[in-house]
């Protein structure tokens, strides 16, 4: 029996490992919930997910486009059929943040038609019942087309 023991402490150890983080920033900050819903939009393909990471205005006009695809191609105008997010941590200020406010930027690199394409958003957060949410995703000042 205590040879069985080392076994399942080590099973349980990885088996809890096995899944991949979605997102290079600390649980429950707005960088984490950014990109949670980046997440949910693109590689879940869960829009009611992406809607439990906003607040309910911007919930209301994703519900109008009506797909995640729509979302992606029409309001955020980037298109991927797959994406990693990180957070970009390239500058000394990671976000900006003003008590309930916050605004982080994110860097989307994925595929899309089999070319190679990147992005970077930043996303406005507004703290809520202590709960971080997606309050608008802003417009690229370097793109040449706009987006919302």
């Amino acid at each position: 029996m205590k040879q069985l023991l080392p076994f399942f402490l080590s099973f349980l150890l990885l088996a809890g490992c096995s899944e991949k983080p979605t997102s290079n920033a600390h649980w429950g900050t707005p960088e984490h919930i950014a990109t949670e819903f980046f997440h949910a939009l693109y590689n879940e393909k869960d829009l009611d997910k992406a809607k439990s990471y906003s607040t309910a205005e911007f919930a209301s006009l994703l519900e109008a486009y009506v797909t995640p695809r729509q979302v992606a191609r029409t309001l955020l105008n980037m298109s991927y059929d797959e994406v990693t997010i990180e957070v970009n941590r390239s500058g000394q200020n990671l976000r900006q943040q003003y008590d309930d406010d916050a605004d982080v930027t994110l860097i989307f690199s994925g595929q899309f038609n089999g070319k190679k394409v990147d992005n970077m958003r930043t996303v406005q957060m507004i703290k809520k019942s202590g709960k971080w949410l997606v309050h608008s995703v802003k417009i690229d000042r370097f793109s040449n087309t706009a987006s919302y």
